[in-house]
């Protein structure tokens, strides 16, 4: 079984793969060009390197064509990433396996106001209705962020307090431990603000973990 678990948002979506029978995870990041700060961007470049990260830059989705509205520029955007990211998840998942995709709940509480969240939430039912046409998946679950800070330690943990459990690998997590990316996480500084994607990846990882668990 392929476990897919996706922290989606428009800018830096962050996956996770778990396949039962490789027992190994894969990380993708699939980012806006630019993200971040120059330092930032040199990780993001080191990462890139790891035999367990993908990292593609997103095409450069501003309007270049006469559109009708910028709505619908919008669902072009949404479609075009849907189809990026089911080619890099079949790119990196075990063929003959079947799908069990998990997606991040809405944060009631993150910033952006309502027009985002009415964004985020039209771009991640396109990605689940590409998901179920082209992998067949399962099962599509939607697990609440608390339920996987629970599964961390604690629900009302902040960012980095869970990145703080991810580099402490608090659930002992053997698989995890051989991981090249967390080899190389596990003692980064990261002072107030944790760099990206990891920030998407982290939460990706133990979204992943705790659907791959099994009575959880």
């Amino acid at each position: 079984m392929n476990f897919l678990a996706v922290d989606f948002s428009l800018n830096s979506p962050g996956i996770c793969i778990y396949n039962d029978k490789s027992k190994k995870y894969h990380f993708i990041s699939y980012m806006k060009p630019g993200t971040g700060t120059k330092a930032e961007q040199k990780l993001q470049e080191e990462l890139s390197l790891l035999s367990d990260v993908t990292l593609i830059n997103q095409p450069d989705f501003t309007n270049t064509e006469s559109f009708s509205s910028a709505e619908l520029l919008k669902v072009k955007r949404y479609d075009k990433m849907a189809d990026d990211i089911i080619n890099l998840v079949l790119q990196n998942s075990f063929d003959g396996d079947g799908f069990t995709i998990a997606f991040e709940g809405t944060s009631y509480g993150s910033n952006g106001g309502t027009n985002n969240m009415i964004d985020m939430a039209a771009g991640a039912a396109i990605l689940k209705l590409k998901f179920l046409k082209t992998l067949n998946p399962d099962d599509i679950k939607t697990v609440a962020p608390t339920t996987i800070k629970k599964f961390a330690g604690k629900g009302n943990m902040n960012k980095l307090q869970l990145f703080d459990c991810f580099q402490r690998n608090v659930n002992e997590d053997p698989i995890l431990a051989k991981s090249p990316l967390w080899k190389i996480v596990k003692d980064l500084e990261v002072g107030k603000k944790i760099p990206k994607p990891l920030d998407d990846l982290v939460d990706a990882y133990f979204l992943v973990a705790f659907v791959a668990t099994p009575n959880t």
